[in-house]
Formats: structure tokens, C-alpha cells, sequence
């Protein structure tokens, strides 16, 4: 296995259509796993790859479990051989509702996911009240390229 740069990890995190498996810790203890969609965030990055963002309802069991305990991890991975994974381990924030914000992450994932022309259809179908934007800043990365070789 041979290791990923910082650009690799950004590239690879964006690339298609991989979805994200999100990890959340339940306030009775236990774990959460789900998949997601998401995109990488430049624009506030210091250092290294920046923000994970995605979108997902107030109430669904990922947010809350993110309001109960921040710290959550993502691992994203390509299934194909020779097989690369990325795991995040990081901070999550609820981002308080302001529909044109989530508008604009949501269409923006919808074009990754869904592609430029059903971009702005899924974009309003999921931003609307009751959707809430998350971040996730990475803490600490672990990254695998050609693990089969």
C-alpha cells in the first residue's frame, strides 16, 4: 500500500461519484453508519484537503447524534481494483439554517451525484426548511493508494 499526498486525498475524495460512509456516536453509546453525499470545501482550507460539506434533515438520526457528540470519521473508498480508501476522523457543525447557503451546497452535491442537469432540481428539493448543512473540519487523515499491489 503507498501512501496519498495531500493533493492525491483532495482528488480522490472528489472523484465521481464515490459516497462517503459516515460514522456518528449515539447518545446511548454505539455507532452510526451511513452513506452519504458530499463535496470538499477549498475555500477555508489552511492546511491539508478542507471541509467535508454535506446536507442531510434536522431531525434525522445522523444530525442528531452529530449534536449529541461532534466527533465523527468518513471513510470513503474505491471499491475497483486496486482498491484506495480515505478515512477522516474530524469535527462536525450543524450550520444554522439559511436556505440560500444550503441551496448552494445542495445543488452543488446534486451536480457530483445527479449531474449538471438535474443539478438545480435536486438542489431545491434538498434545501428546503428543515435541511441543515453540516462541516466536517478533518483532525487527522488516513489514506491507502494501489493496496492490492
Amino acid at each position: 500500500m503507498a501512501a496519498m499526498s495531500q493533493t492525491e486525498i483532495r482528488r480522490f475524495l472528489m472523484k465521481g461519484t464515490f459516497t462517503g460512509k459516515l460514522a456518528t456516536v449515539r447518545e446511548k453509546g454505539g455507532s452510526h453508519v451511513v452513506p452519504i453525499w458530499f463535496v470538499v470545501d477549498d475555500k477555508n482550507r489552511k492546511r491539508g484537503i478542507g471541509d467535508i460539506v454535506f446536507n442531510t434533515g434536522s431531525e434525522t438520526t445522523k444530525a442528531k447524534n452529530i449534536r449529541f457528540d461532534k466527533t465523527v470519521s468518513i471513510c470513503v473508498d474505491d471499491q475497483t481494483p486496486l482498491f484506495s480508501f480515505v478515512t477522516i476522523f474530524g469535527v462536525a457543525k450543524i450550520m444554522p439554517y439559511k436556505q440560500r447557503e444550503v441551496l448552494k451546497w445542495a445543488t452543488k452535491i446534486a451536480e457530483r451525484y445527479m449531474g449538471k442537469s438535474k443539478a438545480q432540481e435536486y438542489g431545491k428539493r434538498n434545501s428546503g426548511e428543515g435541511e441543515v448543512l453540516v462541516r466536517i473540519t478533518p483532525k487527522r487523515i488516513i489514506a491507502g493508494k494501489d493496496i492490492a499491489v
